[in-house]
């Protein structure tokens, strides 16, 4: 799999030329300057004290309207004798009132039918453990229930995590998130997730590697859903009145919405609705995706094309290492074979694709397979008229779906999809 473009240097600042003489210790444009100087104010004179034939015909004129400091009305073209300079006719910009600006709120883009309703809760009143919130831009968030003290569980997740601070223990928190907007796909770091104790202050969340967390960086598209959890640094005080706040539009003049955390009785994780749904953005482009053996342009010089339709490549898999684990109950492992083509200007590695791939559960798949034969080796250089080739391998569940792959290239190219059947 292809990962995130390097960053673009930045732009050195202008830095003068070396070995510039100087003249009495100023250099020489310093001088320069002083001679403009002279040169604006002899102008000036000739402007306030020349007759109507020099009127028009020096550049001098033009120059002390420029570098009066006072506002100027210059003279129509028709005009026979020159502006009283020491007298201008305002001293006021031509108008004091600011312009008129409309200001509108961005719009979320909607919502797709059977997106589940959601309720607003407020700090005083937060919504229920179990029940599902609208935090906005069409994206619902649940609470699910909460291990009051996990400090042992995340450090039995990871012998390098860091123990929790003096008389204060991990809080996970296991939450639902859903997106069921129509501007997909979206990431599911997008909206903002906090949380509040009994200090009134928003509380840490650095725990280190966690059991089941929440995996923000995958892409949801309409009606795709994520469930894992949260953590946070607690202390005794927090537990009692412990909420989450979140916000799903970073844009919105919406207030956060607040949820209880707690156990609820019946813990149901909100329903996701399965393949491309209509109105999303991406629906067009996932129904009529291109077609196997064609390139297509994703950005920035490069173009892909699937070479190969999805296979089960779960047996060469496990075959391929002892150290490959086996995909989870209820999965397996897709290959496809990419071509990555590059026709930009100098060189560029694939390093700068990245292909991801969805099916009908709405939520971008892993590609966390282990060891792989004939991967892309996305380091190498390739120049105008390069390409490099080799298999992406996908975790994928056994009654999936349709697998759509999707791939870009720079930060401004949108996602282009490719069929894999």
């Amino acid at each position: 799999m292809g990962g995130p473009p390097p960053s673009s240097p930045l732009p050195l600042s202008p830095q003068p030329a070396p070995g510039k003489p100087k003249v009495l210790g100023l250099p020489l444009w310093g001088w320069l300057g002083i001679g403009l100087v002279a040169v604006v104010g002899i102008g000036a004179v000739i402007v306030t004290s020349g007759d109507d034939d020099d009127k028009g015909t020096t550049p001098g004129n033009q120059t002390t309207v420029v570098v009066s400091t006072q506002p100027q009305d210059t003279a129509a073209p028709d005009e026979t004798t020159a502006p009283d300079i020491t007298e201008p006719e305002s001293t006021e910009p031509e108008s004091t009132e600011p312009e008129e600006t409309v200001t509108t709120e961005p719009s979320s883009g909607g919502e797709v039918a059977g997106a589940p309703d959601g309720t607003r809760g407020t700090r005083d009143a937060p919504v229920a453990a179990g029940e599902i919130a609208d935090i906005g831009g069409g994206w619902r968030l649940q609470v699910l229930g909460v291990t009051p003290d996990a400090a042992a569980l995340v450090a039995a997740e990871n012998e390098f995590n860091d123990p929790p601070p003096a008389g204060s223990t991990f809080t996970l928190v296991s939450v639902a998130m859903g997106y069921f907007g129509l501007e997909d796909p979206k990431a599911a770091y997008e909206p903002s997730v906090s949380a509040l104790g009994g200090s009134s202050v928003e509380l840490e969340s650095g725990c280190g590697s966690i059991p089941d967390e929440l995996i923000v960086f995958n892409d949801l598209f309409a009606g795709g859903v994520l469930v894992g959890n949260l953590c946070f640094v607690t202390t005794p005080a927090d537990a009692a009145g412990l909420q989450l706040y979140a916000t799903g539009d970073f844009f919105s003049s919406d207030d956060a919405v607040f949820l209880a955390v707690g156990q609820p009785a019946a813990a149901t994780p909100m329903a996701g609705l399965r393949g491309p749904q209509d109105g999303a953005d991406s629906t067009p482009a996932r129904l009529q995706p291109t077609p196997l053996n064609t390139a297509a342009d994703v950005g920035d010089g490069w173009s892909v094309t699937v070479s190969s339709g999805a296979r089960d490549i779960t047996d060469s898999v496990m075959a391929e290492t002892s150290f490959n684990e086996p995909p989870p109950e209820g999965f397996r492992f897709i290959g496809v074979d990419v071509i990555y083509s590059f026709d930009g200007s100098g060189s560029d590695s694939a390093f700068t694709v990245t292909t991801y791939a969805v099916a009908d559960s709405n939520v971008q798949l892993s590609s966390d397979c282990g060891v792989i034969s004939s991967p892309i080796d996305s380091f190498v250089d390739v120049f105008a008229g390069g390409s490099v080739a080799g298999t992406m391998c996908f975790v994928v569940p056994s009654d999936g779906g349709t697998l759509t792959l999707y791939s870009r290239a720079g930060f401004d190219a949108g996602p282009v999809m490719f069929g894999t059947v």
